[in-house]
């Protein structure tokens, strides 16, 4: 048990005073991958994905960074606070976010019942935001998400792949453990 308090006290969004000097580019590109590693996970584990998303939805606003919540909470809350943090971060004002779908989205997927299409266009409209943050792997890997159950085994394990890959750099965050940890049973994920 020791490693895992070790681990959830090494989270790197767990610190706000970690995050100074970030850009707001930067942030919104991981957001891009751990939105696609929760969309992947919940088609891979639904359970999984369903309680890290309920740990989320305990807390919704997005109104302030939080030690308590999950990364994936407080890197939506940097990015949609940009003006609270703006002493802290490389503001980017153009980079905004579909607040009240992604609320949506993160509580149907808590309940279990997340609209796929939904997700799609959460993801497409971030797509075409980001245009000048993306890059390839991540609108291949988006491609390959939304159409998880016609793909075959090996687009599948590159997706998984790339997402562990892109997720790792610069920190570890407790989505990427989460994700590495349930999806490695099913693909040769770790290289």
């Amino acid at each position: 048990m020791w490693i895992k308090d070790e681990l959830q006290e090494a989270r790197y969004y767990r610190q706000l005073a970690k995050q100074q000097g970030k850009s707001i580019n930067d942030i919104a590109h991981t957001l891009y991958d751990h939105l696609l590693a929760l969309y992947v996970l919940y088609k891979v584990d639904k359970s999984a994905a369903q309680g890290y998303a309920t740990q989320m939805s305990k807390n919704i606003q997005f109104d302030g960074f939080r030690q308590s919540m999950p990364d994936l909470f407080n890197i939506l809350t940097l990015i949609i606070q940009q003006e609270k943090y703006a002493d802290r971060l490389f503001n980017n004002w153009s980079v905004t976010l579909p607040e009240m779908r992604i609320k949506r989205i993160i509580r149907d997927m808590a309940r279990g019942e997340l609209v796929e299409g939904d997700m799609d266009q959460l993801l497409m409209i971030l797509q075409r935001q980001f245009k000048s943050i993306l890059d390839g792997d991540q609108m291949r890997i988006r491609r390959l998400a939304t159409s998880w159950d016609k793909n075959n085994s090996s687009q599948n394990s590159f997706a998984v792949t790339r997402l562990i890959q892109t997720m790792r750099r610069p920190i570890n965050t407790d989505l990427y453990e989460l994700f590495r940890t349930k999806t490695k049973k099913l693909f040769k994920s770790d290289k």
